[in-house]
């Protein structure tokens, strides 16, 4: 009698087992990102949904971090420091010399070699991978790509008697603008990024003639207190100092933009499909101004894709989800859900991908269209990269709140950071 009852449970067991057997194959990885509810979160969850159902061995766990790249950045160093860091991480290119020269990153090359994914890298021209190289390390896979535009409300334009179809190019005519908006409207014409990656202040700097380092005598120095940079940061800090333009943190800007409280929100291409899902009037882009005739130079915003897993199968998986993030169908998904450029070459012009919907969309071109001023976003160097870089952003938000002038800031930031970096070595 009691026979059949064993035979039953023996075979509940097998199939138990079978089950934790056919579980045990799935490889969970986890991955960080910086990309908020209004800043690619949605695409994120589409791009992991996508791929999992490609890919039903592995599980992909994300995890978002709050204070853009330096603080994924900051979290990064203490999960090393644990012995529990991610699989993948996003980290923005102006950290990608710190994390080369001291973290224990997997190189994109040798997982490439170990994964059979030489001929996927062949895909991408050589200035593209250059963005993640360090040296002649292959640091990260470049991913997200962007640079700033100025998003504008044209309907405020409007108000203050200015044409929308014409809006200014450089930063006087914003300048002539901005008094025009206040006067009429009483809101501020202005409003440019800022956050401690210092990314809108290179932008600013380097569009005058100005840069942030600079290689004397093969070591770094701080190149940021030239008359070019002082002259930038100090248009910027008049603009606030007369009324024209809005001095708070990038997410308080964007609210201040989305209410019509400002004309202006000048940030990254990457927030063009949230601006144009939350904007509750005629949402305009145009290029970043210009000092005069000066041609713009643009730090590549965005991030590379680095690998820290230890365990090989972890690491398999980890180039798998990779490869996803930047094969066509995955820049396609995530230029849509988010604004960055795609790093596949004419993949904005294939009708399989991405054509009609960049020919639709003039936001999105004025990104592509800015791409010929891109350069390298500058990586402060050493294990003091990241202290000199907050030693940057301290001087703008001084010089910003009229503590101090732009040219003294700087000179005082200049003097902090060549002792951050002096012994850092470098090829003139």
């Amino acid at each position: 009698m009691k026979r059949p009852t064993v035979v039953r449970l023996s075979a509940l067991t097998i199939g138990l087992l079978s089950m934790a057997a056919a579980q045990g194959k799935v490889t969970t990885i986890e991955y960080w990102h910086i990309n908020t509810e209004s800043f690619g979160g949605p695409a994120v969850r589409d791009l992991i949904k996508t791929f999992e159902a490609k890919n039903p061995s592995i599980k992909v766990q994300e995890r978002f971090h709050q204070n853009a790249y330096t603080g994924l950045l900051q979290n990064l160093q203490a999960a090393l420091a644990a012995g529990t860091p991610p699989d993948v991480a996003q980290v923005g290119y102006l950290y990608t010399n710190y994390v080369a020269e001291n973290f224990p990153f997997v190189p994109t090359t040798k997982l490439a070699q170990q994964f059979d994914g030489a001929a996927f890298l062949k895909r991408f021209p050589a200035n593209v991978l250059a963005l993640g190289q360090s040296g002649d390390a292959q640091v990260g896979m470049p991913y997200s790509l962007s640079n700033i535009v100025t998003y504008f409300n044209a309907d405020l334009l409007r108000q203050a008697g200015l044409d929308p179809a014409k809006p200014p190019k450089t930063w006087d005519e914003w300048r002539a603008a901005a008094q025009a908006i206040k006067t009429k409207t009483g809101k501020y014409g202005i409003y440019l990024q800022l956050l401690d990656d210092n990314w809108a202040t290179e932008a600013l700097v380097a569009s005058n003639g100005g840069a942030l380092l600079s290689c004397k005598g093969g070591t770094y120095q701080a190149a940021f207190a030239s008359s070019q940079a002082a002259k930038a940061l100090q248009f910027w800090a008049d603009l606030v100092k007369d009324g024209l333009a809005l001095n708070t943190l990038w997410t308080q800007g964007e609210q201040a933009f989305l209410a019509g409280e400002s004309a202006t929100f000048i940030t990254t291409i990457g927030k063009r499909a949230s601006l144009q899902s939350s904007a509750k009037f005629d949402l305009r882009g145009t290029t970043f101004p210009s000092f005069g005739t000066q041609k713009t130079s643009l730090p590549g915003g965005g991030n590379i894709l680095v690998v820290f897993s230890k365990d090989r199968a972890k690491q398999e998986a980890a180039w798998k989800f990779t490869q996803f993030l930047t094969s066509n169908e995955g820049f396609t998904a995530w230029t849509k859900g988010t604004g960055y450029v795609p790093l596949v070459d004419k993949l904005d012009q294939d009708p399989r991908y991405l054509a009609d919907f960049v020919k639709s969309n003039p936001i999105q071109r004025v990104g592509i269209q800015q791409l010929p001023n891109t350069m390298r976003w500058t990586s402060f160097p050493g294990a003091n990269g990241l202290a000199a870089s907050q030693a940057l952003f301290k001087a703008v938000q001084r010089s910003l709140g009229g503590q101090a002038s732009a040219q003294a800031a700087l000179s005082a930031a200049a003097q902090e950071v060549n002792g951050l970096v002096k012994n850092e070595k470098c090829k003139p």
